[in-house]
């Protein structure tokens, strides 16, 4: 298993002093750390020492997301989790949900980390899809890109292996 970094690293990660963290760090530092292990499928910090540090700057950076959300947890949770008013649309949800679905989060080190020290080889990790507007658009591997339809549930669910 992953060492579960300290209050003292995210307290020097963030910049804020270890007394401005309340008792949910603890947990927000172990749920990003166990998030990575799944995400990456690493049980160990790279040997490379820029790409240890990098997976700790990942750790890091996502619990303090973690941390920074779980005020507004109940919110989150609610069920109205996206809204389109005329051609402008969001959703809402936790960061750790986005990284959990393989979705980009806009965590700098998180995503780089993701990019870099993924296993190639795992099934959580979507290779050659692109989500723009709500929409998937695929790259079969050959430079051919399309919008799938229902014909291509098949190719979707084993578009992993596709490649």
């Amino acid at each position: 298993m992953l060492p579960v970094p300290t209050l003292s690293q995210l307290s020097t990660f963030t910049g804020r002093s270890t007394d401005t963290f309340g008792p949910f760090a603890s947990s927000a530092l172990a749920q990003a750390t166990l998030l990575f292990t799944l995400r990456t499928r690493r049980t160990e910090l790279p040997t490379d020492p820029d790409q240890a540090m990098l997976a700790t700057y990942a750790i890091l950076q996502m619990a303090d997301r973690i941390y920074l959300e779980q005020p507004n947890a109940q919110t989150l949770a609610s069920p109205y989790q996206s809204e389109t008013i005329g051609s402008y649309s969001y959703s809402k949800g936790s960061t750790a949900a986005k990284a959990q679905d393989g979705i980009s989060t806009g965590l700098y080190w998180w995503d780089l980390a993701m990019d870099l020290l993924t296993d190639p080889g795992s099934s959580s990790v979507m290779f050659g899809a692109v989500e723009v507007f709500g929409t998937e658009i695929i790259d079969d591997g050959q430079g051919n890109r399309f919008v799938p339809g229902p014909a291509d549930s098949v190719y979707i669910q084993d578009r992993s292996t596709s490649f």
